[in-house]
């Protein structure tokens, strides 16, 4: 049985990409910053290839695949923030936060009646 390999970076991660990608890369952005939208895995069902990422270039220049993770560097973890307003993938952080927050919130408030009957 083949050891999967282990996935570096993950969406929504801020990175730096390289100054230097290669020649076969030289079209690609280069020395800036991305946030990561995921893995080839991820998005062409592919269980194997976490070592090659799509991301979005930042300020708002758009996706781009496919950046091998030796080409990256991470930043800071969790930065949907960093993308344009409208962005889909953002929209999906925002509200998975909301509803996040909203069900944390609930947990308190029933932890809190739990032990005032307690008491």
């Amino acid at each position: 049985m083949t050891k999967m390999k282990e996935q570096k970076f993950f969406k929504g991660d801020l990175v730096q990409i390289a100054d230097d990608l290669g020649a076969s890369m030289r079209h690609f952005d280069k020395g800036c910053q991305a946030i990561v939208i995921g893995t080839y895995a991820e998005i062409c069902s592919d269980d194997n290839d976490v070592d090659n990422y799509k991301l979005y270039i930042l300020p708002s220049r758009g996706s781009v695949a496919w950046y091998h993770t030796h080409q990256l560097t991470l930043i800071e973890p969790n930065r949907y923030d960093l993308l344009p307003k409208n962005d889909r993938t953002r929209l999906n952080w925002e509200a998975q936060q909301a509803r996040d927050n909203k069900a944390q919130f609930k947990h308190q408030e029933y932890t809190m009646t739990l032990g005032e009957k307690n008491e």
